[in-house]
C-alpha cells in the first residue's frame, strides 16, 4: 500500500503561515505564500499544512468573513460603517469610490455590509406623518387614463344566467347570485340541472345527487330530473342506464333500486 508522502516545511514558511492565517483566509494565505516563498502551493495544500501543524486563525466564524484578496482596509471598512445608514447601495458605492478612487462594484460593497450586519436603516415604508412628494402640485400627474374607474365593468364579465358547458364533465353550469365557496365571490357557476331542482326542493341533501330521467344531460327541465343516492347512481352507470332504451329506463331504475335496499340491508345484518 503506497503511504502518503509528507511535505515538510521550514520553520520560516511555517512561521509565516502562523501570522498570516491570523488576518487572511486561506485563498489570500496561499497567494501570499507562493508570492513569499516562489512556491505554487493550491488552497487546498494550504489548508492541509494548516491543519497538520495544528496552526488556527484563533478568530471565531462571523470574523472569518475577509475577501479573498481583502479589498476593504481598516479604514475602509470604518468608512462604510458610518456612511451606510440613510443610503441606498447605490448612492454608497459612489460615495465610497469617490473617497478613495477605487472601482468596488456595488455588489462588493452589498456583500461587504450584509456579512457584517452593517444596515443603512431604511426600511422602504413610508414614516407616519410622511408628505407625498406630490402634495399641492395640482395638474401635475394627471390620473392614469387607462385606470379602472369606480364602478367599472369589465367587458368579458358575463351577465347572471349565462351558460357554459363543464369542461370536466359536460354538464350545463349556469352563473347563478350564490356565493362562491372557494373563491369568495357573489357570484359562481352551478350545475344548471341542480340549481333548477334546489329552485323547487331546496337544498340537495348529503349523499344525494340530482339525475337525469332519461340520461339525457342537457335536458334540464324539472320533469326531467330525479334526486337518487350515490349508491343508486353508481349502479345505473353500471348498468348502463344512460343508453337504455327510453322503454327500459323505468325497470331499470326500480331494479336498481331493489338492489341497493338489497345490499344495504345485506351491510347491516352482516
Amino acid at each position: 500500500m503506497a503511504t502518503k508522502m509528507r511535505i515538510n516545511y521550514t520553520r520560516q514558511q511555517l512561521d509565516f503561515l502562523q501570522a498570516g492565517y491570523l488576518s487572511m483566509n486561506i485563498h489570500g494565505l496561499a497567494k501570499a505564500f507562493n508570492n513569499r516563498f516562489g512556491t505554487d502551493k493550491t488552497d487546498v495544500a494550504i489548508k492541509s499544512a494548516l491543519s497538520s501543524h495544528r496552526i488556527t486563525c484563533g478568530r471565531e466564524a462571523k470574523d472569518r468573513l475577509i475577501s479573498r484578496f481583502r479589498i476593504f482596509n481598516p479604514e475602509q471598512a470604518q468608512f462604510l460603517k458610518n456612511n451606510y445608514g440613510g443610503r441606498s447601495i447605490a448612492e454608497t458605492t459612489v460615495l465610497f469610490n469617490g473617497r478613495f478612487g477605487t472601482d468596488r462594484t456595488l455588489q462588493q460593497i452589498k456583500t461587504f455590509v450584509r456579512n457584517r450586519g452593517i444596515t443603512s436603516g431604511r426600511t422602504g415604508f413610508f414614516v407616519k406623518g410622511h408628505t407625498s412628494w406630490n402634495k399641492g402640485t395640482k395638474g401635475l400627474t394627471s390620473r392614469n387614463k387607462t385606470s379602472f374607474n369606480k364602478g367599472n365593468v369589465p367587458p368579458n364579465r358575463k351577465p347572471l344566467g349565462t351558460e357554459r358547458i363543464c369542461p370536466k364533465d359536460g354538464f350545463i353550469q349556469i352563473k347563478i347570485s350564490e356565493k362562491n365557496p372557494y373563491t369568495g365571490f357573489p357570484t359562481r357557476y352551478k350545475h344548471k340541472h341542480v340549481h333548477i331542482w334546489e329552485q323547487t326542493n331546496g337544498p340537495v341533501p348529503k349523499g344525494m345527487v340530482v339525475a337525469f330521467i332519461d340520461g339525457d344531460k342537457t335536458r334540464c327541465e324539472l320533469d326531467n330530473l330525479m334526486l337518487i343516492s350515490r349508491a343508486e347512481l353508481l349502479n345505473l352507470n353500471q348498468h348502463g342506464y344512460k343508453d337504455t332504451p327510453a322503454e327500459l329506463k323505468p325497470s331499470v331504475l326500480a331494479l336498481s333500486k331493489l338492489q341497493v335496499k338489497t345490499w344495504a340491508r345485506e351491510k347491516k345484518i352482516g
